[in-house]
């Protein structure tokens, strides 16, 4: 592979570098059992493993099962493994017997003849097979229908019936590693690449048949389906959030985007068990309608969280607990789309994987009802031949991810943001374009898109430590001897403020009443010249400048933050988090709150600038 570092060599390299892409021709077989086996010497049973009694297999046609010692040394269980045939079992294991016969002459005569096969034995076989194979657990990786990763990277695409392998054909069943393609119904599967010109054509009619808030919505929907393509083989996988007001198309383009995914899964009306169950174990596209239109908004977020961690690494691997009290193992990974009126409230953690594709309706008088029908159906014809473009262009999407990364880092984009952007750019170039952007093109592309881009600033502001800075400033408190109320980045400023007082605000409002209100919640404002005390100590601080103590023990303050995400002790998580923190090595007192390790932060970083001019 060229290196990501020069340009020029990339670009050489990669201008022809299409893999060898064969068309997977499955799903004649439709699951049903071998006719018979041509080799006898071959079980068509693998054994894979035992744990606790139980002892896990490969049948005949390569789906997993799992049998206890008592299933194993059943007839009909051991037939069934062998896919109801018993050739193999009668002629390795033959159970005999002496058969009465007449011979050529018509006399009675004894013959031995094979009339079943030992059950005992194969039992003891198979299970000597698990035994051999080792413990069975999570090291094990049983992969269904969707789009994996190899072991150098490349993607494998799993039908099913049949699994495309690099450049290679293999029956469901193989073992690859420590992965095992399990058998499954056959699923759709992609076509012989086409051109560019079938990329470009979706894009210009993305773009004339729906209206984006922001320019380069359309790429952005093309990126998202080029990413969808390679399922879990990359290891960020974008998200995308369609969203827009009734009429406005955002089920229609979710319709596009779906049909344009031979191999997908949809619904409008899930949970997030309900995802887990139907998405375990398979990478594959996912379209989600009406994905947050509905009452019970933490439903919505707990399918964020889902999308969240399945859209990176290794996809969401984890337990639920069963109806029969065992846990129950699953695995979700690839690209979710989803789409709704309005998304939920998003964390920080949550901007950084999704993209939202703001709709907006139609110009009054248009329709482009007939249009978008008609576009999903060409979406569904052109879509396996798509899939097999971006599949054979694997090796430039990789690298055309690094030259987009480059180009979004020249102009300040945020790490995170460089990721998820870098991938869409990519996946958009590999679907509408033959080998490597230069920088021209890469820069070019940055720029269509320049409004989804957040720069570090952006990001830095949703960040979860500043979201609880900007509560707590803005939080108000009472007054002492007054019923009037001041937030407490009003108290602060005025602690920062030379002014003595400020007549508009009347004298209850003087920079020594405001240090007493803070001092109550737990804070305390250090200004850059800040006087000594009265027996002569020097200002307590751990940096030059304005600075603000926090007490992380203080009641009032902790009190500030209940019924919001960083309610009891995880705000002081999120302060530690601000670059300017810093614990006092020994304790001090704040107010009247008890002596403690108290956290010192830049006054500046929480957004109050340097002292103003104005004499006192």
């Amino acid at each position: 592979m060229p290196s990501p570092d020069s340009l020029h060599d990339v670009r050489a390299a990669v201008l022809s570098a299409d893999r060898q892409f064969q068309v997977i021709d499955g799903g004649k077989r439709g699951g049903g059992p071998p006719e018979g086996d041509t080799d006898p010497g071959h079980c068509p049973v693998t054994p894979i493993g035992h744990l606790d009694g139980t002892y896990y297999l490969l049948d005949s046609v390569g789906q997993l099962r799992s049998l206890s010692a008592r299933q194993i040394g059943n007839r009909h269980d051991l037939v069934g493994l062998f896919g109801g045939h018993d050739d193999w079992l009668r002629a390795e294991f033959p159970k005999k017997a002496q058969c009465k016969i007449k011979d050529t002459n018509g006399q009675d005569t004894t013959e031995e003849r094979i009339v079943d096969f030992r059950i005992n034995s194969v039992a003891a076989f198979l299970q000597a097979g698990c035994t051999a194979a080792g413990l069975f657990g999570d090291h094990i990786l049983i992969r269904r229908p969707g789009i994996w990763a190899e072991r150098d990277g490349m993607p494998v695409v799993h039908c099913g019936d049949q699994v495309l392998i690099g450049d290679r054909l293999e029956p469901a069943g193989t073992r690859t590693g420590n992965q095992i393609w399990a058998a499954a119904p056959p699923a759709s599967r992609p076509a012989q690449p086409c051109g560019p010109d079938i990329g470009r054509t979706l894009q210009h009619q993305l773009q004339e048949l729906w209206n984006y808030r922001c320019a380069g919505g359309a790429i952005m929907a093309m990126g998202l389906l080029g990413c969808a393509y390679y399922g879990a083989a990359i290891p960020w996988r974008p998200a995308g959030f369609l969203i827009g007001g009734a009429g406005s198309g955002k089920s229609s383009l979710l319709t596009v985007l779906r049909g344009a995914s031979p191999m997908n899964f949809y619904t409008n009306d899930t949970s997030k068990a309900g995802l887990e169950q139907s998405l375990d174990g398979r990478a594959m596209p996912s379209f989600i309608d009406e994905a947050s239109d509905r009452e019970d908004q933490r439903g919505a977020r707990a399918l964020l969280d889902l999308v969240l961690s399945a859209s990176g690494g290794e996809g969401t691997r984890g337990s639920r607990g069963g109806v029969d009290g065992k846990a129950r193992k699953i695995e979700v990974a690839g690209s979710i789309i989803m789409a709704s009126i309005s998304p939920p409230d998003m964390k920080a953690q949550h901007l950084g994987r999704f993209t939202i594709i703001d709709l907006v309706r139609p110009d009054e008088g248009a329709d482009y009802s007939t249009e978008h029908k008609e576009l999903a159906q060409w979406a569904q014809k052109h879509g396996a031949a798509l899939w097999g473009r971006a599949l054979a262009g694997w090796t430039r999407y990789r690298d055309s991810l690094a030259i987009y990364r480059r180009a979004l880092a020249a102009i300040g984009c945020a790490p995170r943001e460089m990721d998820q952007l870098g991938a869409l750019l990519a996946g958009w170039f590999i679907l509408t374009s033959d080998g490597l952007p230069n920088e021209k093109q890469a820069a070019g592309g940055v720029e269509a898109v320049r409004d989804f881009i957040r720069d570090r600033e952006d990001v830095v502001a949703q960040d979860a430590p500043m979201q609880m800075v900007s509560h707590l400033l803005s939080t108000t408190v009472q007054l002492q001897r007054s019923t009037e109320r001041k937030s407490i980045g009003e108290l602060i400023e005025r602690v920062l403020t030379r002014k003595l007082a400020v007549e508009a605000d009347g004298p209850d409002f003087s920079r020594g009443v405001a240090g007493e209100v803070l001092a109550q919640h737990g804070i305390r404002v250090i200004r850059a010249d800040e006087p000594k005390d009265k027996r002569g100590r020097d200002a307590p601080r751990l940096a030059l400048g304005n600075g603000i103590w926090f007490a992380p023990n203080n009641s009032m303050l902790k009190d500030l933050f209940n019924g919001t995400p960083f309610e009891g002790n995880r705000w002081v998580y999120e302060v530690m988090r601000l670059e300017s923190a810093r614990r006092n090595a020994k304790a001090m007192r704040v107010g009247q709150t008890p002596p403690a390790k108290c956290i010192w932060v830049s006054a500046e970083e929480l957004g109050f600038e340097g002292e103003d001019d104005n004499d006192d």
